[in-house]
């Protein structure tokens, strides 16, 4: 999970990362070495969120749309 919300951070800072998990996320589940059960929630609710997210997030936004993806994370994978 901890990579997972790594992932999940990296792609709130970073528009460019975002893009790759949003649009490649086998490489990304290959490269991090996610679980079946990581990839599933990276490629459906992490997915979901990140393409709800705001182009830039500002960074006064950022912990709280970090929190939100981490909180995601956790109720999927308990």
């Amino acid at each position: 999970m901890n990579k997972l919300v790594e992932i999940a951070n990296r792609a709130a800072a970073d528009y460019g990362f975002r893009q790759i998990v949003q649009w490649s996320p086998d490489d990304v589940i290959g490269q991090w070495g996610l679980s079946t059960a990581e990839a599933d929630v990276l490629t459906g609710p992490i997915k979901e969120a990140l393409d709800r997210m705001p182009v830039p997030v500002e960074p006064d936004d950022l912990p709280g749309e970090q929190e939100r993806l981490a909180k995601i994370i956790r109720e999927e994978l308990g």
